[in-house]
């Protein structure tokens, strides 16, 4: 069972990674709060693991920090052998120091009460950023405020990017970073079984397609697909009127116009395509070019995993890959009344791992936060196992072995 204390840190964690964007929004002495509290996480982690009253963590855990400090390490060693600046391995390095928080949620939800909470976090961060959008959206579409005051106002951050009307001075929409959790917690609103009301999942879509953002919205809808295959209850009516619904809300309210400014994006991805292709060969194929190696003139691209490939190559790819596979195999195993809820933090890893194809996502906190909670719910889920039997009275009963306890309806 987790400490309160471990409870108390789980939640602040979440709460800063759900809505914090990067995390440069919150700072203290010119360190993110973020970086604090997984400082704290990790050596609460490092403290319990000298304890001898610390609990066993799955081995899949294990393997998989194991694995990821070993080809990180080569990529480093790679990197150096390669001459690569100092400063530029180390900025590559610290969005991936995130990676060891598996060890933390791993001991930080440890049952099913500890996934609900999880769950109710990720679903009440999504809606409240996505009223506060759609809030922000109205007033300024409204006159209530002006479109510069909120332009000066948010283009302070690198958290914020506007779409703007290139025939226009105004802007049409803008992408806060930490909306990438907005498709998150629609996943979990059109699909989890606690969450009845759908018309929230309708808002959080509305919001979504409201910031004009391609990837993301493509991400989601492969991911919403995926669950039309691996659902246990074919509810493909329901979510296709979703998706329509997203569709049209993208493709409806948005000016054409925005979507010819991405022209550029696309060329830029090219050529770092283009780049990449002409210098591969077998021994980058194998290692890579080392962490913190340029491609082309530029220090990180959007393709994340050409990038992965250019500096750690194939051997670099492995702990993602595995991450992804330990994930599936857990939300495999898992059965009865929890394969549902086991389905949604699937979707939820598949997302970020679709969004990663044209953004930094699986590699930075953003995405890589989601992957590892997923992964480590489910494996959660694959070891209770929830228990019908018949209670008193003609009452069912649901028997937790986890938690220890029997409740009945």
């Amino acid at each position: 069972m987790p400490s309160k204390f471990e409870t108390l840190l789980l939640v602040a964690l979440l709460l800063e990674i759900l809505l914090g964007g990067n995390g440069y929004l919150t700072q203290v002495g010119g360190i993110r709060v973020r970086v604090l509290l997984s400082a704290v996480c990790i050596a609460w982690v490092a403290v319990r693991l000298l304890s001898s009253q610390t609990e066993r963590l799955p081995h899949q855990i294990w393997c998989l920090f194991f694995l990821f400090m070993g080809v990180t390490s080569l990529g480093i060693l790679v990197g150096i052998s390669n001459g690569n600046g100092m400063d530029l391995i180390a900025n590559e390095l610290k969005p991936l120091l995130y990676f060891p928080l598996i060890l933390f949620f791993a001991h930080a939800i440890r049952n099913q009460a500890d996934v609900e909470r999880v769950t109710r976090l990720i679903v009440v961060c999504g809606v409240v950023q996505a009223f506060a959008y759609l809030a922000v959206m109205a007033a300024v579409h409204s006159g209530a405020v002006s479109y510069s005051t909120v332009y000066l106002f948010l283009r302070e951050s690198d958290e914020f990017i506007f779409r703007h009307n290139p025939e226009e001075e105004f802007f049409l929409g803008f992408f806060y970073k930490g909306a990438f959790h907005l498709s998150v917690a629609a996943l979990f609103l059109l699909l989890h079984p606690v969450w009845k009301n759908k018309w929230l999942a309708l808002i959080v879509l509305t919001a979504i397609g409201l910031t004009l953002t391609r990837g993301l919205t493509a991400a989601l809808i492969l991911s919403l697909v995926a669950g039309v295959f691996l659902m246990p209850r074919k509810r493909w009516v329901a979510v296709l009127l979703f998706l329509g619904g997203l569709a049209g809300s993208v493709f409806l309210l948005a000016d054409p116009l925005v979507y010819l400014q991405r022209s550029v994006s696309d060329e830029i991805r090219l050529a770092d395509l283009h780049t990449i292709l002409s210098e591969l060969d077998p021994s980058m194929l194998l290692f890579g070019k080392g962490i913190g190696a340029l491609i082309g003139e530029r220090p990180r691209i959007e393709m994340n995993y050409l990038e992965v490939l250019y500096k750690q190559g194939i051997i670099g790819l492995l702990p993602w890959g595995a991450l992804l596979l330990v994930n599936f195999l857990a939300f495999q195993r898992v059965r009865g009344s929890l394969r549902q809820q086991a389905l949604v933090f699937h979707l939820a890893a598949l997302f970020v791992y679709f969004a990663t194809a044209t953004n930094t996502f699986l590699t930075g906190s953003i995405g890589m936060s989601i992957v590892l909670i997923s992964t480590v719910v489910l494996l959660v889920m694959d070891k209770t196992q929830v228990l019908e039997e018949p209670g008193p009275k003609g009452f069912a009963c649901t028997s937790d072995p986890v938690l220890g306890t029997r409740q009945c309806t």
